[in-house]
């Protein structure tokens, strides 16, 4: 019997032994495994901050584009050709009466007079300083304002842009 009993503590002991032997194996390959996962967590993080970095140098470089071209269009406006002598003037009751944000108006299309674009409104024939930009439409509705006693005209479709004009009496 102490035979049977010492066999089977031999026995029980080998199957303990192995069992942990089989165990700490089975727990190395998990162990390696976890890491080979977080890697591509890190690199698939590691990714997404490229590209998020990658897109925040997209839009400051979009940023910059849209200011140095509205400094481009502000020259423009500024600095803008003027036709051969000088602008006539509206007197000020007429221009109140005719002219201004709450005077809106179709341009129609300009006509071509001595190589220059010019509509009539009002009375009054305006040449077109500026180009008619791209995004404008002739039946779009428009009004004539004075800045600094130079005369714009104004698309209600487009705030923010506008045409210099020169007034021919």
């Amino acid at each position: 019997m102490r035979a049977f009993r010492f066999l089977h503590l031999a026995l029980f002991s080998v199957l303990v032994a192995s069992s942990a032997a089989l165990y700490a194996q089975d727990e190395k390959p998990q162990q390696e495994e976890k890491p080979k996962q977080e890697e591509p967590k890190r690199q698939d993080q590691k990714q997404q901050e490229q590209k998020q970095q990658e897109q925040k140098q997209q839009e400051q470089k979009q940023e910059e584009k849209q200011t140095h071209n509205e400094g481009r269009q502000e020259q423009a406006q500024q600095g803008h050709a003027r036709p051969a002598g000088k602008s006539g003037h509206i007197p000020d009751d007429h221009f109140r009466a005719q002219f201004g944000r709450s005077h809106t108006f179709r341009a129609q299309r300009p006509r071509i007079v001595d190589g220059q674009p010019r509509f009539e409104y009002a009375g009054y024939s305006f040449v077109l300083i500026d180009a008619w930009p791209a995004d404008w439409a002739y039946t779009d509705d428009c009004y004539i304002d004075s800045i600094d006693g130079e005369y714009f005209l104004f698309d209600l479709n487009h705030p923010g842009v506008r045409i210099a004009l020169f007034v021919v009496l």
